[in-house]
């Protein structure tokens, strides 16, 4: 394969491959950088339900806030969910998806650990709940933009 010259005659950089596979350490970097993503979870009649949430991880797990109701209720049924979020940024965009079980938090020393995570929700509303997601695996692509 050869490398294009430029009009000064210096060979130029190779182009970015327009879809790039990222390792799970790359993943992890997005993930670490990203405060907003959706939940998916299949509900009671079979269809799936996006929700938008804040998120916090600790570069192992990832945690969000909820209060009472269908979320919660779906996570209780069935901990199988995916989170998804995608990122642009200049000529480049980011899509991950994390395939994980979901977890209630109930034991005081848990919920006082991701209370120093900084999880701060976005809306002014009462969500008393933490969730926790293990990660059982992840898929991230990284887009080149443009012409």
């Amino acid at each position: 394969m050869s490398i294009p010259m430029n009009i000064k005659g210096q060979q130029s950089a190779p182009e970015e491959p327009v879809v790039t596979v990222l390792t799970d350490e790359q993943v992890w970097d997005l993930i670490q950088g990203t405060r907003f993503a959706r939940l998916g979870t299949v509900g009671e009649e079979g269809f799936v339900h996006i929700t938008p949430l804040n998120i916090v991880t600790d570069g192992v797990k990832i945690f969000f806030r909820t209060a009472a109701g269908s979320k919660l209720t779906q996570l209780l049924l069935d901990e199988k969910v995916t989170l998804q979020f995608d990122r642009v940024e200049g000529k480049s965009a980011h899509s991950v998806n994390v395939f994980a079980r979901a977890r209630l938090l109930t034991d005081s020393r848990e919920i006082d650990y991701v209370g120093k995570l900084n999880l701060e929700p976005w809306l002014d509303s009462q969500k008393l709940e933490l969730v926790e997601l293990t990660p059982v695996s992840m898929t991230g692509r990284r887009f080149r933009l443009g012409a």
